[in-house]
């Protein structure tokens, strides 16, 4: 790297540090203020050095990127957004995936100006433009606001260790629903992932800049905010812990794999511990709480390594991590795939390669105690060697994290991003699968006995990202029943979650030319209803415009909420499936409690609805694979009427 370059990022932010003033000046040597001629002159020398240098820093990062990225993103390919919805999220994000995301394998060997550089020409911004937080200050709740947890609550994935996404606690139904109407909303940097949870009066949110923060349930405004070591795209988890001054602590992890606890009223770090020391591994689903135990799954990003020569690949496997909620201490940890990788043959480039690896957990754990267990569902596999734990459902106990069975759904799915068959990468598995993950999180049902019956019995659902649904006798994993309702893909089928009440199974489906939202009888996998999106999809908001059921559904007091990526929140009547509402979250523009002014919404992916009390919560504006709107995003909060 030329030292010049570095001098260079360091006068574009300094020259920008001046900020509108080299534009007062005028004409004629004199500014609104008076100031002299000399001032005038200097402030436009200061211009034109910003732009050189600017201009000479994009140009090599146009040149990195070509060598480097170009070939996903232009045009992209698979799971990569495209370079127009790259151009619209800020430098720091860019970045952040660069050195410690997604894209880490594409970054090796750059320097953090190399990595500027190539953030600076993807966004046509200074390296140092972020957004801006300044609004949350203003926003601040008052010092003797505290925490308390009594009341209405989500906690987490879902209100239940059962993993069904059923509100335990609302007053939202069928009558009021029609009526629901946004109270306020708080405008925030990268929300993308991180469901909103809510317990008593606050409500916690992550997002892919690292912040994290405590809003009040009624105003939004910040009771703390938190700034972790990475991006966070995890659901914040909350319960009892006695080292907190509160008594109660906030649990979440980060792309760097740091799992972390902080107090819930302070947002005070208690302890950290790094889960995995691969330098692939991210943490992705919630962490499960049960007693004093906190369980946290390892997913991976090591799918994107198909084009690194010198790469071996591959050694990532999915895991769970079982942590003392007080100590941060872990008392077990239980890989996916049980079998340690070892070398198994070498690429064209004769770097060596290493297998099983794979079976990443992208979801929440659901906890059975009766049992003594807890399921997980595994993504792909990532090699040739041939393993029985990708694309499977698991049960690990829940004392020592032993794999008490696992059903494999799809075999020899060994996956690898940036493998056409025209043009494969060098470390390509052959064939490359489908890409079939289980990215929802098992749902545990109690079902109901047969009338003049004693007695039930416990199911367990699983859907897939082939759009097959699966009903599981929990003791053994054996298959009781299993439906096809998608043709499934690597961005389709059932993507991030289902919901079960004690009726039905409810569905959504990402497929393209298929988007739908279906309930599905929980005895048999019989189709209840269906609704289908809208199509063609018609997005209010610019990028990616998709129309899948690719986010979870929710359940409240009977009324089914399905998030679509066109942006839409829609309630239907979870017996029938009769249409209550809908809601274009980027159809109108919002002033935020945080002081935006006319904050869109946006696409709908990744995370669903929740409720408490006489409120729900939504993020909107996901900017993730399967769609884009923009580099921020934004909370809505939603009331009968407003109120």
């Amino acid at each position: 790297m030329k030292p010049v370059l570095g001098a260079a990022i360091a006068a574009v932010i300094a020259i920008t540090a001046l900020g509108g003033q080299a534009f007062a000046q005028s004409v004629n040597g004199e500014n609104a203020g008076g100031q002299p001629a000399g001032a005038a002159t200097n402030a436009l020398a200061a211009r034109q050095a910003q732009a050189a240098a600017l201009a000479k820093l994009q140009a090599h990062g146009e040149e990195l990127f070509n060598q480097r990225c170009k070939s996903c993103h232009l045009p992209p390919v698979e799971h990569a957004p495209s370079r127009s919805e790259l151009a619209a999220q800020f430098p720091n994000v860019i970045a952040d995936a660069l050195k410690t995301g997604k894209m880490q394998a594409m970054a090796a060997g750059l320097s953090d100006t190399d990595i500027g550089a190539i953030a600076s020409w993807v966004t046509g911004q200074a390296p140092d433009a972020k957004f801006d937080l300044a609004g949350e200050a203003k926003n601040a709740c008052s010092a003797d606001a505290k925490f308390n947890p009594a009341g209405p609550s989500w906690n987490g994935w879902s209100p239940d260790k059962q993993n069904t996404r059923v509100a335990a606690s609302t007053t939202i139904n069928a009558a009021n629903t029609p009526k629901l109407a946004v109270k306020w909303a708080f405008a925030y940097q990268g929300g993308r992932y991180g469901q909103p949870t809510v317990v008593g009066n606050r409500v916690f949110v992550t997002s892919s800049s690292g912040q994290v923060y405590a809003l009040d349930k009624q105003t939004g405004c910040v009771a703390w905010g938190y700034k972790a070591r990475g991006s966070v795209r995890v659901t914040v988890s909350v319960g009892k812990n006695p080292k907190a001054a509160s008594g109660w602590a906030a649990y979440f992890g980060d792309m760097g794999r740091n799992q972390v606890a902080v107090d819930a009223n302070s947002g005070q770090e208690l302890w950290h511990v790094v889960i995995d020391t691969g330098g692939r591994g991210i943490l992705t689903g919630a962490p499960a709480l049960w007693g004093d135990t906190l369980y946290v799954p390892l997913s991976s990003f090591e799918e994107g390594v198909a084009g690194l020569a010198a790469y071996e690949c591959c050694k990532q496997r999915g895991a769970v991590a079982a942590i003392d909620t007080a100590t941060g201490k872990i008392k077990w940890k239980s890989y996916a795939i049980p079998t340690a990788p070892a070398p198994f043959k070498k690429n064209a480039a004769g770097t060596q390669m290493y297998g099983p690896a794979g079976a990443a957990i992208w979801s929440s754990p659901t906890i059975d105690p009766k049992r003594g267990v807890l399921y997980v569902a595994t993504g792909d596999s990532y090699t040739d060697v041939e393993e029985h734990y990708s694309d499977a459902v698991e049960a690990m106990d829940l004392k020592t994290g032993k794999i008490r069975w696992a059903h494999q759904m799809t075999e020899l799915d060994h996956f690898l991003v940036g493998c056409p068959q025209q043009k494969p990468g060098v470390n390509c598995p052959t064939p490359n699968g489908p890409d079939f993950d289980f990215g929802s999180a098992p749902i545990l049902k109690h079902m109901p006995s047969a009338k003049g019956q004693k007695g039930g019995k416990d199911m367990l659902f699983a859907g897939q990202k082939s759009g097959q649904v699966y009903g599981l006798n929990p003791d053994d994993g054996k298959i009781l029943w299993q439906t096809r309702i998608g043709k499934g893909s690597a961005l389709g089928g059932v993507e991030w979650g289902m919901a079960a009440d004690n009726d039905n199974l409810y569905v959504g489906i990402a497929d393209r030319g298929m988007p739908t939202l279906s309930a599905l009888r929980l005895a048999d996998g019989a189709l209840i209803w269906r609704h289908r999106a809208p199509e063609p999809a018609k997005c209010s908001f610019e990028g990616r415009c998709g129309n899948g059921y690719s986010g979870p559904p929710s359940l409240a007091n009977g009324v089914l909420f399905g998030v679509n990526q066109d942006g839409h929140v829609r309630a239907f009547e979870a017996k029938t499936g009769k249409p209550l509402w809908d809601y274009d979250t980027a159809g109108r523009k919002y002033e935020t409690v945080n002081g935006v002014k006319n904050q869109r919404g946006g696409n709908l992916d990744a995370t669903g609805m929740t409720f408490a009390g006489s409120m729900a919560f939504l993020m909107a504006g996901f900017n993730g694979a399967s769609g884009s709107s923009g580099p921020d995003n934004v909370l809505l909060a939603f009331s009968v009427d407003g109120k």
